[in-house]
């Protein structure tokens, strides 16, 4: 399991007052996307972050493709 970590908004927060106000939607709601938008970025850097790692690996030992042969 992967610990991602990130910065959760506030629903009090002015900006997302502010926002929620425009999108005629509850600061919960608006609060929601802000945080599911910034776990998704968290979570693809991270990800990023291992793939590049799994490639150079792959790269420097081919032979962990052909199964252990």
């Amino acid at each position: 399991m992967m610990n991602v970590n990130y910065t959760k908004v506030d629903v009090n927060d002015p900006a997302v007052v502010a926002l929620a106000t425009e999108m005629n939607a509850t600061t919960k709601e608006v609060a929601a996307i802000i945080n599911q938008q910034r776990y998704r970025s968290a979570y693809n850097r991270l990800q990023l972050q291992r793939m590049k790692v799994v490639r150079r690996l792959v790269k420097e030992h081919p032979e962990l493709l052909e199964g252990g042969k």
